[in-house]
């Protein structure tokens, strides 16, 4: 189509082509454009044809507006401005409208499998799928209140899930809603746990059990019986109390065989920890055919990593009885094994030294595990009366006169 001759109207700065062959009514329709200044700089915008609705007076009043903007500095200065600010609205109210479902798949899954932890991810990942999205998958962002978070507790509780994987789920739920609350696609940050009732007393999964020696001693014996690949994973845990993660993902190049050391580097806080090789660690890589630096130290017989506890250690403790008639809290788990490595270490080490080697950032953890020793408080009050004794007898020749003496 080619463009015909631009004709002024009789409003200032507004003018309009006519359409080659096109007509709107009994005239052939018309294309406005508008003219003003911004910053010293003419510019000229279409607004459009009046088979559209525009006219020269409303194409008029559009420019008065622009102009105002330009003015005063407040609003879109041109159409272009204009049309991103209707733009963002746009995508605004869209982003009201999202559901759950919606924005996992399309804002936090894609950012969070960037920024976290394979695990974490993956763990975040089933809470979504087992439970967020089945209950709150439809759900407007922008409308999940306490009413759906009662609701999410409530089927947990119903299907037996513990305080503690409540916790986990509404934290998933937690941390997609703070995602969306920093972004401005929510208007109020999400409810604490402890408004949720997930926190507090009756929350804590602390492990009571410890293993004791004789039943780690049966453990790995039976163990070594039944699956060798499962034996070293399990006694090199209970030789180092690491992390079951830090276990299963260990790699060759994090073990120095030379210089006597072995780092851990994929931990839960992300800081990189190194360990003395012990006799009886050695013994266990010994064994071990080594790998590229790239190789898992522990795989399977089948060869692939292990991903969570081996099979066999749960069948063992299981064939064993060792949690018969017992507690959730108190039954032996994989993680039992490092808190029994700690509560031993705690009896040996000073907070610092157990921090570094179990991989703690807090004291708090440490001081779980540090408990009072009667004999070595005795000991050191005795001690302390022991010492004022001495004092007492350094000072009283020089405090008290000889018997008759005046003292002059």
């Amino acid at each position: 189509m080619s463009r015909g001759q631009w004709k002024n109207t009789s409003h200032p700065g507004v003018r309009f082509r006519l359409h080659p062959t096109r007509k709107h009514g009994v005239q052939r329709d018309r294309y406005f454009a508008v003219r003003y200044y911004v910053d010293g700089q003419r510019v000229e915008e279409g607004v459009g044809w009046a088979s559209e609705g525009w006219t020269a007076e409303k194409a008029s009043l559009l420019r008065a507006e622009l102009r105002k903007a330009v003015k005063t500095g407040e609003g879109a200065r041109t159409l272009g401005e204009k049309r991103e600010q209707a733009k963002a609205e746009r995508e605004e109210e869209q982003a009201r409208n999202m559901s759950l479902a919606d924005y996992w798949r399309d804002h936090y899954a894609p950012s969070a499998s960037r920024a976290k932890k394979a695990e974490s991810f993956e763990k975040e990942e089933s809470h979504f799928r087992l439970w967020l999205n089945p209950i709150l998958g439809k759900v407007r962002m922008q409308d999940v209140g306490m009413g759906h978070w009662d609701d999410l507790v409530s089927a947990l509780a119903k299907a037996g899930r513990s305080k503690r994987t409540q916790e986990y789920v509404t934290g998933t739920l937690r941390r997609v809603l703070k995602h969306a609350y920093h972004r401005r696609f929510i208007d109020e940050a999400p409810p604490s746990g402890k408004r949720v009732g997930v926190t507090g007393p009756g929350a804590s999964n602390r492990r009571l059990r410890v293993i004791r020696p004789e039943e780690a001693e049966v453990i790995l014996a039976e163990l070594e019986q039944r699956d060798r690949n499962a034996w070293r994973v399990t006694r090199f845990t209970f030789l180092t109390g690491c992390r079951a993660s830090e276990a299963f993902n260990l790699k060759w190049a994090q073990v120095d065989l030379g210089g006597g050391r072995l780092r851990f580097v994929e931990t839960k806080n992300r800081d990189t920890r190194t360990l003395p090789i012990t006799s009886a660690l050695r013994e266990i890589f010994d064994e071990i055919s080594m790998g590229e630096p790239d190789e898992r130290v522990f795989v399977k017989e089948t060869g692939e990593p292990y991903k969570q506890a081996p099979y066999s250690f749960k069948a063992v403790v299981s064939s064993l009885g060792l949690n018969e008639g017992r507690s959730d809290r108190d039954k032996i788990t994989w993680h039992s094994i490092r808190h029994s490595v700690a509560t031993s270490l705690a009896s040996r080490l000073n907070p610092r030294d157990l921090m570094e080697v179990m991989g703690w950032r807090t004291v708090q953890m440490a001081m779980r595990y540090v408990h009072g020793d009667d004999s070595a408080k005795l000991h050191a009050l005795s001690g302390l009366e022991r010492g004022l004794v001495q004092e007492k007898a350094k000072v009283l020749p020089f405090a008290r006169p000889a018997s008759g003496d005046s003292g002059e």
